[in-house]
């Protein structure tokens, strides 16, 4: 079986949040003014969640392009060094 994405969870999880306060809206036995006050409880939370996620993912973008450049870096210096040993080679031959 094949395993869901971050973003497809996460997609998963909001839909199924939302969902959830349709039906405890439509079932509570709640006054209009505490409806209203637990739904900007829930954006608030909501809100919050959804800026986390931002941060971190833009934590795991900024980490990823550290170590492409990294990578990159290595693969630059592996170059030069061979060229280095190759012109040498070419001198001393």
């Amino acid at each position: 079986m094949r395993g869901f994405s971050k973003n497809q969870a996460v997609g998963f999880f909001l839909s199924g949040a939302a969902v959830g306060v349709a039906v405890a809206l439509l079932f509570a036995p709640k006054t209009g003014a505490q409806t209203r006050k637990d739904i900007r409880r829930f954006s608030k939370k909501a809100v919050t969640q959804l800026d986390d996620l931002q941060n971190d993912l833009r934590e795991q973008i900024g980490d990823g392009y550290e170590q492409v450049m990294e990578v990159f870096d290595n693969v630059k210096e592996y170059v030069e060094e061979g060229r280095s040993k190759l012109q040498k080679m070419i001198h001393t031959a």
